[in-house]
């Protein structure tokens, strides 16, 4: 599992400013290494992902999520590892304040506890040191 935490933070890594940002550029981020809840599958974790951007978009809020699941290595089927980025501090403490304690994701993050379990949660800086994938 250790193994799987230290690969999914390096992919984490990677992928995600390739999407992001812009070249040389740091940026908060939430990590979430979960396992499918029995009855569950990726595509209610995708749904759930779903009405995460509709709550951003509404609220003007830039962010950007990831799914991560292994293909190699230490598999897990039900596991997975759930990575939402902001392009700054502000951002992303104006998303904790509406989401968690605003009210307004209350019906979105019931129904995550409804799909996984996650047995760790880290918020991260992660560092785009180049990108040739453009």
């Amino acid at each position: 599992m250790k193994l799987y935490k230290i690969l999914i933070i390096g992919i984490l890594t990677f992928v995600s400013l390739n999407t992001l940002a812009q070249q040389n550029s740091t940026v908060p981020a939430e990590v979430w290494m979960c396992e499918l809840n029995q009855g569950y599958s990726m595509d209610d974790v995708r749904k759930v992902s779903s009405d995460v951007q509709k709550f951003a978009k509404k609220n003007d809020m830039k962010s950007a999520q990831w799914i991560f699941t292994t293909f190699m290595g230490d598999m897990d089927p039900n596991g997975f590892a759930l990575m939402t980025a902001w392009t700054d501090f502000s951002m992303m403490g104006n998303g904790f304040q509406d989401f968690f304690l605003g009210g307004e994701g209350d019906k979105i993050f019931s129904q995550w506890l409804k799909v996984a379990t996650c047995s760790e949660r880290n918020l991260v800086l992660v560092e785009n040191t180049f990108n040739s994938m453009n």
